[in-house]
């Protein structure tokens, strides 16, 4: 777009098709660009040249930008919470440092103080971001809590809604669901040394009590997890033996998801380690550790994940998530620098060593596939010490002695 022509065209429309069309274009959705593993930012330039078209377009077109952009400003004492909602958390940073301190167009503010220890002296760090991403951002704020326990009571969190585009002398307004958008995900930040709501206009005194309600319901317990997470893993298995591949996949992203560990393309962000660093109490884990149950589970998903990739032949996935598994165990041993006998690689001690075994089994298929046979042969020495007594085992690995022998 850009010339008269197209732009009379354009005011040939009756208004609502015209809305419909401004909607399309400026809506964030419609601007979000992809990257990989799930990281996502937002490109409007081409969007924004609608505004340039006439004065009449533009004046229509903002009213509709403003109505689906709804900003917030985020100021923190630390400048690494920046990089930890953007890389960990995944969401978009639209502005930071001085451009986002001078940004006026914000609907809220939002303030997280450390009030025991007094003025940081740094200064404090300022970014901008969509309401849109707002759940993800009190999300890994929720998650960040949960793998240190205490934080929150050390923090104090300030609400300031605001109408940016109402001048002074007018009376201020932000509508009931724009409220709601951009307050009730704080429900996440629980068990805050102090939380202050207000704001010009103030808002609505129903929205700030159902805030107040979210935040004060305590998290579920680790025996509540680690259940929904077994629950999940099982539907996913079902749906395996019935060929729905995919849907299995999704599955077992929602059981990573219910431990609190969240797949996001090729990353794995593991949170809450010492949420689960307890003995558990309820059945059927009473009596037991929650991290060595947490682990039990991770080694199930990653054995089936595995699984599910080779059903659909996805070897370079199956050799991506079973290797990664196979690196960290190797750790324990110094397998990872030189390769030692398969008897000293295997940890039979270790929980769900026969897990262990078929992640070994199952991304040795992928590498024998990927044309890497040493190594394909060296994980299924390792697969045999795990699991001697599985034929399928054997036979692998007596197939590959031919092929390289």
């Amino acid at each position: 777009m850009g010339s008269q022509q197209e732009a009379m065209r354009l005011l040939s429309l009756p208004p609502e098709i015209r809305d419909q069309i401004y909607t399309i274009i400026l809506h964030p959705s419609n601007n979000r660009t992809f990257q990989p593993d799930d990281y996502t930012d937002y490109d409007y330039r081409d969007a924004l040249a609608l505004f340039r078209l006439n004065r009449q377009i533009y004046y229509e077109a903002r009213d509709i930008f403003r109505t689906l952009n709804v900003f917030l400003r985020v100021e923190t004492p630390w400048s690494e919470a920046e990089q930890h909602v953007n890389i960990v958390g995944h969401v978009p940073i639209l502005m930071r440092g001085a451009r986002a301190a001078r940004f006026k167009g914000h609907t809220l503010q939002v303030t997280i103080e450390t009030p025991a220890a007094g003025d940081p002296e740094q200064g404090t760090h300022q970014f901008i971001m969509l309401a849109d991403d707002l759940p993800a951002f009190t999300k890994a704020w929720f998650y960040w809590d949960l793998s240190h326990p205490g934080l929150n009571r050390w923090l104090s969190l300030k609400l300031f809604l605001r109408d940016p585009y109402t001048p002074d002398w007018d009376e201020k307004h932000v509508r009931r669901e724009v409220q709601r958008k951009l307050l009730l995900p704080f429900g996440d930040a629980k068990g805050l040394s102090d939380c202050n709501v207000s704001g010009d206009p103030k808002p609505q005194p129903k929205i700030t009590a159902e805030l107040r309600a979210l935040q004060a319901v305590k998290p579920p317990p680790p025996e509540h997890c680690l259940a929904e997470c077994m629950k999940l893993k099982n539907e996913g298995n079902q749906l395996l033996q019935k060929g729905e591949v995919r849907a299995a996949l999704e599955a077992y992203n929602h059981a990573w998801e219910a431990i609190h560990i969240i797949v996001r393309g090729r990353q794995r962000h593991v949170h809450a380690e010492a949420f689960f660093a307890r003995d558990l109490v309820d059945e059927p884990f009473a009596g037991k550790n929650g991290q060595l149950e947490r682990m039990n589970l991770r080694l199930q998903l990653v054995a089936n994940t595995c699984l599910a990739y080779l059903k659909l032949e996805d070897w370079e996935e199956l050799k991506f998530w079973g290797m990664r598994t196979i690196q960290l165990m190797r750790q324990a041993t110094g397998a990872n620098d030189n390769p030692i006998p398969p008897e000293d690689e295997a940890l039979l001690g270790f929980p769900s060593a026969t897990q262990v075994g078929k992640i070994y089994y199952r991304t040795a298929k992928a590498l024998e596939q990927l044309g890497d046979r040493d190594e394909a042969r060296r994980l299924l020495r390792v697969a045999q010490v795990y699991l001697p007594t599985d034929p399928v085992v054997k036979k692998s690995l007596a197939g590959m002695a031919l092929k390289i022998g």
